[in-house]
């Protein structure tokens, strides 16, 4: 009983075994070892789009066995395996046998002629093992010609550009689109024929170019209208700014095969774009009433400025202009106010200072101390040196801003660097150099922290900063008259100026609003704040960041209590050292405070107070 189950048990093993070796034992991709290929046409023809060749693939195990259920990888090098559309890879796998596949161990593909002549390399790949066939495809690709246009359209790259010559962007490239009624691309002119009309239809006038290649083939320019030809529907044109800003409006019209109008016309009109911004004409500076001094910390004090640049239209420059900055602090020669001794025994001021067109040589006929001007600096006598700055303030932008070139060797003249352009006479100007210690820096948006002696532009508009010492030697200077501030010799030489230049052509403005001035509220301070009798009060004026403030003017007040019956008066003097309502050089001032009259219990106060500050109130009783 036990015998005849162990029997079946093997003779089923060995069923088994003679199954797989009779379907040939394999069925993976991983069990290919040989592929070969062939196609059942060796030619195709592109004017036979509809027709194929089949490319079959055989692929064997180790054995020699065909190989079923294997995926087969196909390319080719031109044609397609679809007739629809372009497929150049795909796969398919091998078969059994049976009458819905491609033969045992076959996997088969249908190559289309697609639309391009030539020899199309068809490569097989399974399982590391590829082969390649060929196939000649033939003939000549039949293109439906396109309709004529319906519509057109225009377009710019850029809506904005600058005009010429600024070192921004000058140009906008012009597409010209001929479209069929559903929206297509319309057919192309015959060879040789122009059939796209750009013209201009507004225009600033300063110069502007349309450039384009026509049909045959020479690129053209015109500044009002060009004729060009279409590729695939598409003309492109390139728009070239002049020197004028404006707006720019752009007629495009579509032209038939002779090179003319359609009629009716078919044609758009469009505001294209913008040419804005010319060179920089006109520099203004300004400074924020509040807030604009910052104390460094180290002794200094850094002024903010702001500088708006325009063209001649009131356009914003483009940004990115470079504004060339400069600063002076101390005057060596001048024709105007204030009137500075330089110990002749009299002051120099004249109006006949001139220049001569394309000559390095300024001159004043009326002053002889080109040679001899001095002013003290750092306990030294200072001269004009080359590079101090020339600063002619009512000569043209052009001519207003040269640097001396040599030590001056006649006593009227001197030689700058470069040929004035204008022939000049009447002319008002200093020559000075920053000696007191003054630094101009501007802001770089592209950099961080300050750029030396320059700004840049962003939006028509550009930051600068002065930093310069703060100590009762030198604030204030600038900001107070030369004929009160002794503290530079000679007197009056301490003065401020900013030069900003945007190009050496356009644009120099001279400014002389800038000053070494204080952080407010300035405080007035002294040790007592109660009095009843005559009095010199002691005062002294500082800034927020403790600086005396030198020659610095106040205020005084008085008011009287209403219980005044024995008429108290009380009357405010001088400052003892300068015999007026101001501190001396160290920022103090010995203050005359007199009464008179009055009864016991009589009160006033005596308000002192300078611009912008913190007043002191003083009481005065009689006892």
């Amino acid at each position: 009983m036990t015998v005849l189950p162990r029997f079946l048990s093997g003779l089923f093993f060995v069923f088994s075994l003679l199954l797989l070796s009779a379907c040939g034992g394999s069925n993976k991709t991983e069990d290919a070892t040989a592929v070969t290929v062939g196609a059942s046409t060796a030619s195709l023809d592109i004017g036979f789009p509809e027709r194929f060749t089949t490319i079959s693939a055989t692929v064997r195990d180790a054995d020699g066995e065909l190989l079923r259920n294997a995926t087969v990888q196909f390319s080719t090098s031109l044609g397609s395996f679809s007739a629809t559309e372009v497929v150049t890879q795909t796969t398919a796998e091998t078969g059994r046998g049976g009458s819905n596949d491609a033969g045992n161990g076959v996997a088969a593909v249908r190559l289309y002629p697609g639309q391009s002549a030539g020899t199309a390399t068809v490569t097989v790949y399974v399982n590391g093992v590829q082969t390649t066939t060929t196939v000649t495809i033939a003939g000549t690709a039949v293109e439906p010609e396109r309709p004529v246009p319906a519509s057109i359209s225009i377009a710019a790259s850029e809506r904005a550009i600058y005009v010429a010559g600024v070192g921004q962007m000058e140009s906008s490239t012009i597409t010209v689109r001929l479209l069929t009624s559903t929206g297509g691309a319309a057919q192309d002119a015959p060879a040789g024929i122009n059939n796209v009309r750009v013209s201009f239809v507004t225009q600033p006038n300063g110069g502007e170019l349309l450039l384009g290649t026509q049909a045959s083939g020479q690129l053209v320019q015109n500044t009002k209208t060009l004729d060009v030809a279409t590729s695939n529907g598409v003309a492109t044109l390139t728009l070239n700014s002049g020197q004028l800003p404006g707006v720019v409006e752009l007629t495009a019209e579509a032209l038939d095969n002779t090179g003319a109008s359609y009629s009716p016309a078919i044609q758009t009109t469009a505001s294209i774009l913008s040419i804005a911004s010319g060179p920089a004409h006109s520099i203004v500076f300004s400074y924020p009433i509040e807030a604009g001094i910052q104390n460094m910390g180290n002794g200094t004090y850094r002024r903010e400025g702001g500088l708006l640049v325009t063209d001649r239209y009131g356009n914003p420059v483009a940004d990115g202009t470079v504004i060339n900055l400069g600063a002076i602090d101390s005057v060596l020669l001048s024709n105007r106010a204030p009137q500075i001794n330089y110990g002749f025994g009299s002051s120099i001021i004249d109006g006949n200072a001139s220049t001569a067109a394309n000559s390095t040589v300024f001159t004043d006929q009326s002053n002889s101390l080109f040679q001899s001007a001095v002013i003290t600096r750092n306990n030294t006598n200072r001269f004009i040196e080359a590079q101090d700055r020339v600063l002619i303030f009512n000569a043209q932008a052009e001519d207003k801003s040269r640097f001396v070139a040599a030590l001056p060797n006649q006593a009227n003249s001197v030689t700058v660097n470069k040929n004035y352009l204008n022939t000049e006479t009447k002319l008002e100007y200093l020559i000075g150099a920053s000696l007191l210690g003054m630094q101009v820096a501007g802001v770089d948006p592209a950099k961080e922290g300050l750029v030396s002696g320059q700004a840049v532009t962003q939006d028509g508009a550009a930051s600068f900063y002065l930093t310069y010492p703060a100590n009762q030697d030198t604030i204030l200077t600038s900001c107070i008259s030369s004929g009160i501030d002794t503290r530079h010799s000679p007197q009056g030489s301490a003065q401020v100026f900013v030069v900003a230049e945007a190009s050496g052509s356009s644009a120099t403005t001279i400014d002389d609003r800038a000053c070494f001035s204080y952080i407010s509220p300035a405080v007035i301070t002294s040790g007592i704040t109660n009095i009843s009798g005559d009095t010199i009060l002691s005062l002294e004026i500082k800034d927020q960041g403790l600086v005396r403030l030198p020659f610095l003017n106040f205020e005084a007040g008085i008011n009287y209590d209403q219980g005044n019956t024995g008429n108290l008066q009380v009357s405010v003097g001088n400052c003892l050292a300068t015999g007026s309502l101001r501190t001396d050089l160290y920022g103090q001032c010995e203050l005359q405070i007199t009464t008179t009259g009055g009864t016991s219990g009589d009160l006033a106060t005596v308000t002192l107070g300078v611009t912008d500050g913190t007043p002191l109130a003083i009481t005065v009783t009689v006892p």
